[in-house]
């Protein structure tokens, strides 16, 4: 007997996320030597945080991710 998986709507949702946030990501990668360039005539340090929030961002979205799926765990 063919019964529907539960877990085939979350993998079509974990797929839609992730594709969502690598596209994001691959947007933000592409313009983020003109944001630089723009930014770095002006303040040097704000480059720096813009730098460290493009590479800290990633793990915390991941992070608040795994706390809300552990939170919702079924």
């Amino acid at each position: 007997m063919n019964t529907p998986d539960k877990n085939q709507n979350y993998d079509r949702k974990t797929i839609i996320t992730a594709a969502g946030i690598f596209i994001g990501f691959c947007a933000v990668t592409y313009f983020l030597p003109t944001i630089m360039t723009a930014v770095g005539t002006s303040n040097q340090y704000l480059t720096g945080a813009i730098i460290a929030a493009f590479l800290v961002l990633p793990f915390v979205g991941l992070w608040l991710r795994g706390r809300n799926k552990s939170k919702h765990k079924d």
